[in-house]
């Protein structure tokens, strides 16, 4: 089995999984799911552990909790949702990580706690919705910055290449 890749999802990612109208929370789909939800499809495909360790950062799950409850989400399901998202995390094999701030190049503060998370777990692949952070791909040459349904596409290309 080949060596699973460190993948770090941001905030809008997380969010989409839950206030698409297509949103089958709590249900997370097998991949390649039928799934009109790419962002959701991303959260299976973590799920499945197969290829990529889901890692995430308090600030990201903080981000995540106060843009659901922005958005009028229930506090219940926030909390379900959240513990749904560190299940997750643990079952790829990643981690919730508090990253050393690092970078600072990128206009966004927002977008540079993203990369600071991505920089200290070795990933190889950010997935987000952000243009202004996916525009950088790849950061520093190192980085894949993907939308989510590219991100998706790529995975299932690659399992039936196998």
């Amino acid at each position: 089995m080949p060596e699973q890749a460190p993948v770090v999802y941001d905030v809008n990612v997380l969010v989409n999984v839950l206030v698409t109208d297509d949103s089958e929370f709590p249900y997370i789909a097998q991949v390649p799911s039928a799934s009109s939800n790419p962002d959701a499809d991303c959260l299976s495909i973590a799920f499945d552990t197969d290829d990529f360790q889901l890692y995430l950062s308090p600030h990201i799950l903080e981000n995540t909790t106060r843009v659901l409850a922005e958005l009028g989400l229930s506090p219940d399901l926030i909390k379900r949702y959240l513990a749904t998202l560190v299940d997750v995390v643990e079952t790829s094999g990643g981690a919730i990580v508090d990253p050393p701030r690092k970078v600072f190049d990128v206009s966004d503060h927002e977008d540079n706690l993203i990369l600071d998370l991505a920089v200290d777990v070795d990933a190889t692949i950010v997935v987000s919705n952000d243009t202004d952070l996916t525009s950088l791909s790849p950061w520093h040459n190192r980085i894949a910055i993907m939308r989510p349904r590219d991100f998706v596409q790529c995975t299932v290309q690659t399992r039936r290449g196998r």
